[in-house]
């Protein structure tokens, strides 16, 4: 990023949290409600034409209250597995895995998220995702899931707050840990005032009832009791490879499988090849 890209970037940011911090002390109500709006509402992801790639699937459209959840179901005979992407994307980011697990003749399924891909909504946070994952498995019966970042929180608290019975094991490549550490990102990022960004965190206790600081994935997964694997870059510079330490630190007995140079994306055959390993064995090639 070019030093006038950077500092319009700089200014920008912070110019929304000084907006926030004036505003809290004008009505605190309605400045906790912008913070929650421009944390919630993804910049990229949306898809205005739909890719070739997932033009070749079988495409269905779910509801959610009033919602749209697109999906694309590319078919198999083997085991049904539904692909959930992460924040600022869709479906399409799934090409390589799907290719890859075509190859093995499973059934595969991918949603767009709300407000990413062709789904329909704004907001999105993992408690909203949830609802979309949700109606998506009522309706395909997954055996197995795999989640990407944001995508992987939202599988273990749906995991965990749902219980599905027909589920009998997930994958969570690069997922974060603790929710208070993204709210801290973000707090930093804008440089919100301590009572903006406790306004904040009492906007999402109220609209979900939520506590943020339990909002954990290794606290999801006290409630999960079928096979878990998980994947993560040590040199992601989005997620950190210290969030899944966290989550081990509680569940050592998660099977873990640490890739290097390749970030957050995790784009690598090897990674596919280590998730079919696991979800036929248990654990992951060594």
């Amino acid at each position: 990023m070019g030093f006038f890209k950077r500092l319009k970037y700089t200014l920008l940011t912070k110019g929304f949290g000084l907006y926030i911090n004036s505003l809290h002390y004008l009505n605190a109500k309605f400045a906790a409600n912008t913070a929650y709006t421009l944390f919630s509402v993804p910049r990229e992801g949306v898809l205005k034409s739909l890719p070739t790639f997932l033009g070749s699937s079988a495409m269905k459209k779910l509801k959610v209250d009033q919602h749209d959840i697109q999906t694309y179901e590319w078919f198999g005979e083997k085991e049904t597995i539904l692909l959930i992407h992460g924040w600022e994307s869709n479906a399409n980011r799934w090409q390589g895995v799907i290719h890859f697990l075509k190859q093995h003749n499973y059934r595969i399924i991918a949603l767009d998220a709300p407000g990413q891909g062709l789904s329909d909504g704004k907001e999105l946070n993992a408690v909203l995702y949830s609802q979309f994952v949700n109606e998506v498995c009522n309706h395909f019966k997954p055996d197995f899931l795999i989640g990407h970042s944001l995508g992987g929180m939202t599988m273990l608290y749906y995991m965990a707050t749902f219980k599905p019975d027909f589920v009998k094991k997930i994958v969570s490549l690069g997922a974060p840990n603790r929710f208070l550490r993204i709210t801290e990102n973000y707090r930093n990022l804008i440089s919100l005032s301590h009572r903006s960004y406790q306004g904040f965190l009492k906007e999402f206790s109220k609209r979900f009832s939520i506590d943020p600081i339990d909002f954990n994935s290794s606290s999801f997964v006290d409630q999960i009791k079928i096979p878990i694997g998980i994947i993560h870059d040590e040199e992601d510079k989005v997620v950190p490879y210290s969030d899944t330490l966290e989550i081990l630190e509680k569940h050592p007995e998660i099977p873990l499988y640490t890739t290097h140079d390749l970030g957050h994306s995790l784009y690598s055959d090897d990674v596919n090849e280590q998730i079919v390993y696991f979800l036929e064995n248990n654990r992951f090639k060594s």
